[in-house]
């Protein structure tokens, strides 16, 4: 009775740290002043609870509301000389006031499989339409499917954002990764398309491949299906041929090639995980991202512990841990969004 006792009083005090926290990324987010990380950790504590949802939709909607008085009035002239630019018209002038507008961009997601949020920003004043970037900010537990300027297909995996230019007019297709992604890139020998991923840089002309690069991991994975594309850090740099991988270590900064069966770390745009050897931590905060859960680890025995297999599209979070618990080692309490794994 005890021990439930404090495992409840824990969790209290763990759902008003959440409050706290959600609180402040709201706040950060409104402002303008959160980073790319943040912004997935505000999305998944709203996609969890209700009432979060509820708040930060009201939130937005004042923040909006708020805008349309300045909008407004730039309608007139200010309007004009915009849309003279975008269309490259003479006249245009030089000195023109910083306009910072945030809106949805559902045209922008032309597939999507489950929730996700698309951005529009408009950026400095000297540039044209060229420079405005688009955000799509995937939600724990989601995934979703974009088709980029140049017809590219990006699947973007839970926890992800990626940001891209509104057209590819410049001679480089440049777009920026947080998390993990499967890109169809479309051939265009003239342009190259370059993934940015922390510290790495993916090049490619025409190809398939799965680039994983969360900020809360150690290392940057780089998975070539199809074509070939160069991975650099720095000045290093590796070239990969189908079914080869790039393993990029931000600890120690080593830039490895290795042999991998690279159709396996696409399987996740299917609803599959697949493991190869994998440690049962690494295996854990996949089923967090895919479940949208916390698991809350209290155990010695889960650091030796190492896995192979494919956990299935449509398993329940139960069948899972039973799939991967076979010897029946550990238990699994849920409280809420909360899992707490103990040894037996």
């Amino acid at each position: 009775e005890m021990q439930r006792s404090l495992v409840g009083s824990e969790m209290c005090i763990r759902d008003r740290d959440k409050d706290d926290l959600f609180e402040r990324r709201l706040n950060d987010y409104i402002s303008g002043m959160i980073t790319d990380e943040e912004k997935v950790e505000l999305f998944s504590l709203a996609g969890s609870s209700e009432l979060y949802r509820l708040q930060y939709n009201k939130a937005v909607k004042l923040h909006a509301l708020l805008h349309v008085p300045v909008l407004e009035a730039r309608k007139g002239e200010g309007y004009r000389r915009f849309s003279q630019r975008i269309q490259g018209e003479p006249g245009r002038k030089k000195n023109q006031f910083v306009i910072w507008v945030r809106f949805a961009a559902a045209a922008v997601v032309l597939m999507v499989l489950t929730s996700a949020l698309s951005i529009y920003i408009y950026e400095n004043q000297y540039k044209s339409d060229k420079d405005i970037l688009c955000e799509t900010i995937v939600p724990f537990g989601s995934q979703t499917k974009i088709i980029l300027p140049d017809s590219s297909v990006v699947v973007l995996n839970s926890g992800s954002v990626l940001k891209y230019p509104a057209t590819f007019e410049r001679e480089e297709r440049n777009v920026y990764l947080a998390g993990e992604g499967y890109f169809k890139v479309a051939k265009d020998k003239d342009k190259v398309f370059q993934v940015y991923a922390g510290d790495a840089r993916i090049q490619v002309t025409g190809t398939v491949f799965n680039v994983r690069s969360y900020p809360d991991d150690i290392q940057t994975e780089v998975d070539l299906i199809e074509g070939g594309v160069n991975v650099s850090v720095g000045e290093k740099n590796v070239f990969l041929k189908p079914n080869e991988r790039a393993l990029y270590n931000r600890e120690s900064g080593s830039l490895e090639r290795q042999t991998y069966e690279t159709y396996k770390s696409a399987l996740w745009t299917t609803g599959k995980l697949s493991f190869v050897n994998a440690s049962f931590r690494e295996i854990l905060k996949e089923i967090e991202r895919k479940y949208n859960v916390k698991i809350h680890v209290v155990s010695q025995r889960v650091e030796g512990e190492y896995f192979s297999g494919t956990i299935h599209a449509g398993m329940t979070l139960q069948e899972v841990f039973n799939f991967i618990d076979v010897d029946k080692k550990y238990s699994f309490e849920n409280s809420g969004n909360t899992i707490l794994l103990k040894d037996r």
